[in-house]
């Protein structure tokens, strides 16, 4: 499949996703969130509202917060990647390598088990392969996942972030 058809593929699918999840439409991008560390989840839930893109949330018991553009499930582990433009997590118990033969951007914390491959992208450049974070920081990871939505405004840096992703 070349990036072309993938990234097809992958809006159709997302419009899927979206009415399952009775998440807006309007949104064009969709990203998990899981972190097993449950401040972390809390802290940064509180913040997902204001964003331009959809989210669906991970955790069993989290007091959920009512928002237009987030959505929850019990369990990452039955959850298909493949149709996600990217995951928030700390890496614990989430295969990246799996995630990213998948299309899908990583936003984890810079010492996660993939350190030595994983750089943080750099559009200018066109180098880099995921958003990096510092461990246990709820600023950080939201200031990643920032960097990440503005990134995904420029199609051209988009499709090279994507690329590097696959190549790993």
């Amino acid at each position: 499949m070349t990036l072309s058809e993938v990234l097809a593929g992958k809006t159709v699918a997302r419009d899927e996703y979206k009415s399952t999840y009775s998440l807006p439409r309007r949104s064009k991008i969709l990203i998990a969130v899981h972190f097993t560390d449950t401040t972390m989840t809390k802290k940064i839930l509180e913040w997902l509202e204001i964003l331009p893109a959809n989210f669906i949330v991970f955790w069993e018991n989290l007091e959920k917060i009512e928002a237009k553009n987030i959505s929850y499930s019990n369990t990452i582990n039955s959850f298909d990647m493949q149709w996600i433009d990217a995951i928030m997590c700390n890496c614990e118990d989430v295969s990246l390598e799996s995630a990213m033969k998948l299309w899908v951007v990583p936003i984890v914390n810079e010492n996660n088990y993939l350190g030595k491959i994983l750089q943080e992208f750099h559009p200018g450049r066109a180098e880099g392969n995921a958003y990096l974070y510092e461990k246990d920081s709820h600023w950080s990871a939201y200031y990643a996942l920032v960097r990440y939505l503005e990134n995904h405004k420029f199609p051209y840096d988009n499709r090279n972030l994507v690329k590097n992703v696959v190549w790993l």
